[in-house]
Order: structure tokens, then sequence, then C-alpha cells
């Protein structure tokens, strides 16, 4: 599966290894409807708690969507420069900073944490780690308040170790450019990190809400069984506009090559 995705990549469209897993996602798709289908021919739920669970998920998909693609973007302004007879310089510039920087990482280490005491648990038949392992279930008000702090301290985490705010600041010093109002250097780095720490915040419960969600949509729509997680949902959003982009890019550049042949 490496080798298929890492071919894909190098003739396809889009990040083989990511569309691979795509699919595995999707694939599951046709049981949970028929798993939905079954619930309300059985009774077990009202048309209004299907409706209800559409309306759910299509809010969750946009949601998702729009926290994904919004970006802050920091205007940037590079001075003139004359070498020789030509100038170079002067145009503007913007510096984008994602709101969802970390993109599904922070759940993906917060789920594998919690996870630990559960394997645990299947292992070693000693009292106090079952007990322990049962504390930390799956669903549990313990397992979901730690999920949710734990993604929230991994998405500072991660995006302070992926964004390099130093080197963004001495490249933008180097060739001349500066925000308009902010001195370059030292202050500059510091306005950067202010902002990426205000828009950081909004994607930690952004990214808490949509992991923790599903645990609740069960209890509130009465339809057991169908998972509609988070971690799959922004890995299929991500997917899908990476690979929607990249089409688009081939398109306008009438690059064609590879994909066809």
């Amino acid at each position: 599966l490496m080798w298929i995705g890492e071919k894909i990549t190098e003739h396809g469209i889009g990040n083989g290894i990511s569309l691979i897993i795509f699919c595995g996602i999707v694939a599951r798709f046709p049981q949970a409807i028929s798993t939905v289908i079954d619930y309300l021919q059985v009774g077990t739920i009202s048309p209004f708690q299907l409706l209800l669970f559409f309306v759910i998920a299509l809010a969750m998909i946009l949601m998702v969507i729009e926290i994904n693609e919004g970006q802050r973007r920091i205007s940037i302004q590079y001075a003139k420069r004359v070498i020789g007879r030509r100038m170079y310089g002067g145009h503007s510039t913007y510096l984008p900073l994602k709101v969802n920087q970390a993109g599904v990482i922070p759940i993906i280490f917060a789920s594998s944490i919690l996870m630990l005491p559960v394997t645990l648990a299947q292992f070693v038949h000693i009292g106090w780690v079952q007990a322990v392992g049962n504390f930390f279930g799956w669903g549990t008000w313990p397992n979901t308040i730690c999920y949710g702090i734990l993604i929230f301290i991994f998405t500072y985490f991660y995006t302070a170790i992926s964004v390099n705010i130093k080197e963004l600041a001495d490249n933008m010093k180097k060739y001349g450019g500066f925000i308009p109002g902010i001195r370059p250097g030292e202050p500059t780095m510091m306005y950067i990190d202010r902002v990426l720490s205000r828009i950081t915040l909004t994607g930690a419960v952004f990214l808490a809400f949509i992991a923790i969600l599903p645990n609740f949509i069960g209890n509130i729509t009465g339809i057991q069984g169908v998972y509609f997680g988070g971690t799959s949902l922004l890995i299929i959003v991500g997917v899908a506009l990476d690979t929607m982009r990249q089409a688009q890019s081939y398109m306008v550049t009438r690059n064609y090559q590879g994909f066809i042949k």
C-alpha cells in the first residue's frame, strides 16, 4: 500500500497515501447507510431523528470546510531597491496563517495517549489496572474531558514546532519585507506570534469540539453503531480539498502528463 501510494503521488493527482486512507474511510459509508435504514425500518428511530442526524452531519462538514480553509492574512510590504539600472521590490503580499494549522495531528496524538490505559487493561489482569482502563474507557466522562484537554494542548504544541516564527521574521527582514506599522526583527516576530496564538485558540477549540461531538450524536439522535468521527471527517475534507485544488492547478496550466498516461 505504501508503494502504491508513492506511485499515485508520483504519477497521479493528490497524495497517494492520503487517498488510500480516504478510500478506506469512504468504503464504510454504505454499511453505515444500511444500518441507518435498518434502524428506520425496525422503528428504533423516527424520521425526525434521522433528519436531525443528517442536519448535524451537514453542519459538521460545513464547519470543517470553513475552519480548514480559514486564514488570517497578514499584509507584507517590500521596500523598493535599486540594483544597477533595475528596481526591485515595492510590491505587497500577505502571510497566510491557517486557523487549523495543526490539522488532524492533535486528535491522533490525544487518542493514542488515551488508548494506552485501555490497551494495557486488556493484557494486564490486575484489579487496579482494570479499574483505570474502565475509568478511561471510550465515551466516559473522564475520557471525554481528558480528550478535549489533550487536543487543546497538542494543537498549540504542534503549531509551535511546525511554524518557525523567528525564521519567518528573519527572512522577511532579509528580503526587505515588513508589516505596515510594525518594525522588522523582534517586533515583527512578537506580532506574528501574538496573531498565531489567537487564531490557534480558535483552531484548538474547533478540533476539541469536532472530536468530542460524535460521543453525543448517538445520544441526541438515537442512532447507535454509526460512528461519524471528527478524525475521519477532517481527513475526508482535507484530502478532497487538496486533490481538487491540485486538479484545478493542472487544468489551469494544462499539465495533463502522468495522470492520463
